[in-house]
C-alpha cells in the first residue's frame, strides 16, 4: 500500500477537459527540488555563494539540504482547502469525501509556512529532526523555509491558523513526507557540530541568504511546473526512483530555457570592436588598468560620445573573462536608451560568450521587439492558486520564457531600463528572482544622473545587495554631482561590510573613480579627453521666442538640420503650430513621448535615418525636429543647430551633445577621418529661457514656461543654469565639474525670491527619500511579508511623479474595433497601440451608447494580458477632426471626473481637443 502522502494531487488539469490528468504532489515537489539542485550544480559562484556563506567546504551537503528545504515548497497543497477544490480527485485518491467547512480561502503558500510554523516547528524539536539541538536552530531554518514556501514571488503571511485548513490526516501525511525526504536527502553534513546548522550566526547568515534562496525557488518553481519538460504521473513510486527521473528532466529544462552561466571567450577590444580605429583615452584605460579579483565599483565620468559604454563592456569583459563575473545588465534610464543600447550590444555580444547565449531586452515594452514575442500568456488565463487554474504552470511558464523583462535578468547578457533593476529591491512581487538575476553580474548603469532622489536611494539599495552577493558595479554619466557618487560608492560599501569611504573628490574631468573591499580610500583616476569630444559651445540665451522661429527658419532656409528641444508635450506642439503650415510632413518631425508605440519607435528610425552618425547632405537639408526630453538622451543623432528650452545643466550639457556630434564638411557631409576637426563653424547652442535676471521674482520661471514649471520644480536650480549661460560659452569637458556643482552643489546660494520655491522642493526631496526607504527592502528585516504591501509589478512605483496610465489605442473600423496598429499577432498589435498619459487625464473610459459597440470593446479588453485592469482602450472614430475619442479624467479632490475629448494622429501624435470656452478658462 502507497504512503499517506500519495493520496494527494499537487497539479491538475481542469475538471471536465479532454484530459482530466493529474501529478501527485510528492513528485511536483521533487521536480521543483531536482531544478533547484541541478541550478546549484550548473552554477558554480551561486554555490560557492551559499556553501560559504553556511560554511560548507563540500558540495554535497549543500546539495542535500537544498533538496530537502526546496521539496518543502508546497506543503500547504497538502492542506484540506487546497485538495478540495478537486473533489472528484481527492474521492479517487483517499475515496472520501471533502470536508465542505475548509474552504479554499487562504492561499497555499501561506498555508505551507502557518503549518510548518505552528505545528512542525513543534515536531521537529521533539524528534531531533535537525540534530540535538534542533531548537536552536530552528529560528535559522524558518528564514529557509519562509524563503521557499514564499515561492509566488513575495513571502508568505503570517496571519491565520493552519488548523482552519488542514485536517488530521493532512498532517500526518506532511509528517511522513518530510520523515521521507530526510532519508533521501540526509542532512547529516550540514547538522554535525562543524556544519552549518553548528556554526555561530546561522540564522543571521540565514536571514540574509533567504532573498537568494526565494529566487531559485521562484525559478525552480515555474520551471518544475512546465509539463513539456515535467509530464504528469499519477502512479506511485518509490520517491527515490522518481528523484533520479526527476534530475534527468531538470537538466533537459534548464539546458532549454537558457538562465545557466555560460562560458565567456576572451577577446581583445579590436575584437569587440570592430569599427573603432582607435581607443579612447577612456577605453584604453578600460582595456589596461590593473584589475582586482574581489566585488568592486567603478564610476566612468566622461563627455557624451567618448565611448563610456564600450569602455565598460571591456571592463566587464575583463572581469568575466578573469572569474570576477558570469555576465553583464545595462541598465539605461528609458525605453529609448534601451532600444538604441540593445542595437549597440547585439553586435558584440555573442563575441563574448562560447555557444549560443541569450541577449534579452528588458523593458516595459519588449514584446514590441519581434524576436523577443513568439510567445505570451494564453487569452483569458491569470495567474491563480485555484485548481481550475492549475493547470495554466506550463502557460506561465511558457510566458515567463516570452517576458523578457524578467528573464533578461537571468540571461548572460541583458539590456534593459533601469526600473527593471530597482524593481529587486522594491517591495514587488518576484523581486527575488530579479535579484537572483544580478547576481555575480556585472551591472551597468548608464547615464546615471538621470535619477531622482526616489531612484538614487533604491538604487543604493540595488548596490547593498548586489555587492552582498559578490556583484560589480559600473556607472556612467557625464555629469554626475558628487553627492550622488558618495551616495552610491557608500551603498557599495556596505554590501561588502566596509565603513563609509572617506570623501573623496577631484576636479579633473574625465575621471575614473574605482573602490573594491580592502581599500580605505577610493582611486581617483584622471583621464586624458579625446581631442574629438573636446570642444568649445557658444552659448545664445534668448527670453523671445520671435528670435528662435527666425533663426530656425533662417537656418532651414540655409540647408541646415535643426533640433528644437522642449520641455513638455503641450510645448512641442505649440511649436510644430508655428511650422505646420511652412514645412512638408517629409522635413517637418514630430518626436515626444505621447505617440502609439509603433508610430513612436517608427519616427526613432526616420531620426537616425535622417540625423544619425551616417546621414548624407540630402538626408539632413532644411528638416526641423521638434522634440521632448526623449531626444536628448540615447539617439545618436547630429544636428547642425540645436535649441533648448531652459532646463537643468546637466539636461542641457546633454542636449549639447546632440550638436554637431560627428565631424562634418560645410555642407553636412560625414568626414570619415575620426580625427578630423568639424567644418560647420563652431556649435553654438541657443537657450530660450526667461528673462535674465540678478534678482528674480518668485514666478520668474512659471511666468516664462507655465507648462514646464513642474517638470522641473526646483526653479533656483534653472536660474543657477541660466546664470552659468550668462558666461556665453563653456568648453566641454574642462567646465563640466564646475558646471554640475555650480547648480547641484550642497553649498550653492539662491537669490531671495526663489529662495521659497527651493525649500518647497528640498522638502520634496527630502519626502521623495523617505519614500523609497519606505518602499525598499531591508536586509535586517529579512525575507517576511510583516505588515508591508507587497506590491504587483503594475502598481511598484520605480519612480515617483505624476502616475501614468497604459492608452490603448483602437478604431473603428464599420463595426468592428482594430488596435490602431496593425500588426498579424494581435497581442503585439495591442501592445504596438500603447500609449503613455497622465493618469489624472485619462483614469477610464467612457462606455459607448451603442451596446454593441460597448461589448466589443469589453471583448477586447478580456483579450489583454491584465483584462484591461492596468489600461484603458480608447476606441477613434473619424471625424471631421481626425481619430478623435472620448475617456473620463480622474476624480480628485473637490473636482469630480470629466469627459475628454481627444484626437491621435501620426503627425502630432495624441492631444486632447479643448473646446474654447474650457481653453479660456484653463488659461485664466
Amino acid at each position: 500500500m502507497s504512503a499517506p502522502h500519495f493520496g494527494y494531487w499537487g497539479k491538475a488539469q481542469p475538471s471536465g477537459t479532454d484530459s482530466d490528468g493529474y501529478h501527485l504532489l510528492p513528485y511536483h515537489c521533487l521536480d521543483v527540488a531536482a531544478v533547484g539542485v541541478t541550478f546549484l550544480k550548473r552554477s558554480p559562484a551561486l554555490r560557492a555563494f551559499f556553501a560559504r556563506a553556511l560554511g560548507l567546504g563540500a558540495d554535497q551537503p549543500l546539495y542535500s539540504w537544498f533538496a530537502f528545504i526546496l521539496a518543502t515548497h508546497d506543503l500547504g497543497k497538502f492542506a484540506e482547502s487546497f485538495q478540495g477544490q478537486r473533489a472528484d480527485l481527492v474521492k479517487a485518491l483517499r475515496a472520501r469525501e471533502v470536508d465542505p467547512g475548509k474552504p479554499y480561502s487562504v492561499r497555499h503558500d501561506t498555508l505551507g509556512w502557518l503549518v510548518w510554523d505552528q505545528h512542525l516547528n513543534g515536531r521537529a524539536v521533539d524528534q531531533c529532526w535537525f540534530g540535538p539541538d534542533s531548537e536552536d536552530v530552528l529560528e535559522g531554518i524558518g528564514w529557509w523555509v519562509r524563503a521557499c514556501t514564499g515561492h509566488h514571488g513575495l513571502p508568505p503571511d503570517s496571519r491565520g491558523h493552519w488548523r482552519h485548513h488542514f485536517c488530521p490526516e493532512d498532517t500526518l501525511s506532511i509528517e511522513g513526507f518530510l520523515e521521507e525526504l530526510r532519508a533521501l536527502f540526509p542532512l547529516d553534513g550540514i547538522k554535525n557540530a562543524h556544519g552549518a546548522l553548528g556554526n555561530e550566526g546561522f540564522e543571521e547568515r540565514s536571514r540574509d541568504l533567504a532573498w537568494w534562496c526565494a529566487g531559485v525557488t521562484v525559478l525552480a518553481d515555474w520551471i518544475g511546473s512546465n509539463t513539456l519538460f515535467f509530464p504528469y504521473r499519477a502512479e506511485a513510486i518509490p520517491l527515490r526512483e522518481y528523484w533520479q527521473e526527476a534530475q534527468e528532466h531538470a537538466e533537459t529544462a534548464l539546458e532549454a530555457v537558457g538562465v545557466l552561466p555560460v562560458q565567456c571567450r576572451e577577446r581583445s577590444f579590436a575584437e569587440l570592436f570592430a569599427e573603432i580605429a582607435k581607443p579612447s583615452p577612456l577605453q584604453a584605460w578600460a582595456i589596461d588598468t590593473p584589475l582586482a579579483s574581489v566585488p568592486q565599483i567603478h564610476l566612468l565620468e566622461d563627455v557624451t560620445g567618448a565611448g563610456k559604454t564600450e569602455a565598460a563592456a571591456m571592463l566587464a569583459h575583463r572581469l568575466m573573462t578573469s572569474g570576477c563575473a558570469d555576465g553583464f545588465f545595462i541598465a539605461l534610464p528609458t525605453m529609448a536608451t534601451a532600444n538604441a543600447m540593445y542595437g549597440r550590444i547585439a553586435e558584440v555580444y555573442r563575441k563574448l560568450f562560447e555557444g549560443n547565449p541569450s541577449l534579452v531586452l528588458a523593458h516595459g515594452q519588449r514584446a514590441l521587439v519581434e524576436a523577443f514575442a513568439d510567445s505570451v500568456l494564453p487569452v483569458g488565463q491569470e495567474e491563480d492558486d485555484t485548481a481550475q487554474q492549475d493547470d495554466t504552470a506550463t502557460a506561465r511558464c511558457n510566458a515567463w520564457l516570452a517576458d523578457h523583462a524578467k528573464r533578461a535578468l537571468l540571461a548572460p547578457a541583458g539590456v534593459g531600463t533601469i526600473d527593471q533593476v530597482l524593481l529587486a529591491t522594491l517591495y514587488s512581487k518576484h523581486q527575488s528572482l530579479r535579484l537572483l538575476g544580478l547576481f555575480r553580474k556585472v551591472l551597468i548603469v548608464d547615464e546615471v544622473h538621470a535619477c531622482d532622489a526616489y531612484m538614487q536611494r533604491v538604487l543604493e539599495t540595488v548596490l547593498t545587495f548586489h555587492a552582498l552577493a559578490g556583484g560589480s558595479v559600473m556607472l556612467l554619466s557625464a555629469t554626475l554631482p558628487e553627492h550622488m557618487k558618495h551616495g552610491l560608492f557608500d551603498a557599495f560599501a556596505r554590501g561588502r561590510a566596509a565603513d563609509v569611504l572617506p570623501r573623496a573628490s577631484s576636479p579633473d574631468f574625465p575621471l575614473v573613480t574605482s573602490w573594491h573591499e580592502g581599500q580605505t580610500n577610493a582611486v581617483l583616476e584622471p583621464i586624458v579627453a579625446r581631442e574629438a569630444v573636446c570642444r568649445d559651445v557658444a552659448i545664445r540665451y534668448v527670453a523671445d521666442e520671435h528670435e528662435v522661429l527666425s533663426a530656425i527658419r533662417q537656418a532651414l532656409a540655409q540647408g541646415k538640420c535643426v533640433c528644437w528641444m522642449r520641455n513638455t508635450v503641450s510645448d512641442v506642439l505649440a511649436a510644430h503650430a508655428h511650422f505646420a503650415d511652412e514645412l512638408d510632413a517629409d522635413h517637418l518631425i514630430v518626436f515626444h513621448a505621447r505617440f502609439a508605440l509603433q508610430d513612436r519607435l517608427a519616427t526613432e528610425e526616420r531620426i537616425l535615418t535622417h540625423f544619425g552618425k551616417s546621414s548624407i547632405s540630402a538626408q539632413r537639408a532644411g528638416r526641423l525636429v521638434i522634440a521632448s526630453q526623449v531626444a536628448e538622451q540615447s539617439l545618436d543623432a547630429d544636428w547642425d543647430m540645436v535649441i533648448s528650452d531652459l532646463a537643468p545643466i546637466d539636461r542641457l550639457i546633454q542636449r549639447a551633445g546632440r550638436l554637431q556630434r560627428h565631424p562634418r564638411d560645410r555642407d553636412g557631409a560625414r568626414l570619415t577621418d575620426p580625427q578630423a576637426a568639424d567644418q560647420r563653424g563652431q556649435p553654438c547652442l541657443w537657450v530660450l529661457g526667461p528673462a535674465w535676471s540678478e534678482s528674480p521674482a518668485a514666478n520668474w520661471y512659471k511666468q516664462a514656461f507655465p507648462r514646464a514649471a513642474a517638470v522641473y520644480p526646483h526653479h533656483g536650480r534653472l536660474w543657477l543654469t541660466a546664470r552659468a549661460l550668462q558666461q556665453a560659452r563653456i568648453a566641454m569637458p574642462r567646465d563640466a565639474r564646475a558646471l554640475i556643482e555650480g547648480v547641484f552643489g550642497e553649498d550653492v546660494e539662491l537669490p531671495a525670491g526663489l529662495q521659497a520655491n527651493a525649500n518647497q522642493a528640498d522638502g520634496a526631496y527630502f519626502s521623495d527619500l523617505s519614500v523609497a526607504q519606505q518602499n525598499t527592502i531591508k536586509r535586517a528585516d529579512g525575507y517576511i511579508r510583516g505588515g508591508i504591501d507587497w506590491w504587483s509589478e503594475a502598481k511598484t512605483p520605480t519612480r515617483l511623479g505624476e502616475a501614468s496610465m497604459t492608452v490603448l489605442l483602437a478604431r473603428w473600423d464599420g463595426d468592428r474595433l482594430r488596435p490602431w496598429a496593425e500588426h498579424e499577432n494581435l497581442c503585439h498589435a495591442w501592445a504596438y497601440s500603447s500609449v503613455k498619459v497622465a493618469e489624472r487625464l485619462i483614469a477610464q473610459r467612457v462606455p459607448e451608447a451603442d451596446g454593441a459597440k460597448e461589448q466589443l470593446i469589453k471583448d477586447a479588453e478580456a483579450l489583454l494580458p491584465d483584462k484591461g485592469k492596468w489600461s484603458v482602450v480608447l476606441a477613434l472614430q473619424e471625424t471631421a477632426e481626425g481619430w478623435t475619442g472620448t475617456t473620463l479624467s480622474m476624480e480628485q479632490e473637490n473636482k469630480p471626473s470629466r469627459p475628454l475629448r481627444w484626437r491621435y494622429d501620426h503627425v502630432r501624435g495624441l492631444e486632447q481637443i479643448k473646446d474654447a470656452e474650457r481653453f479660456e478658462q484653463e488659461q485664466e
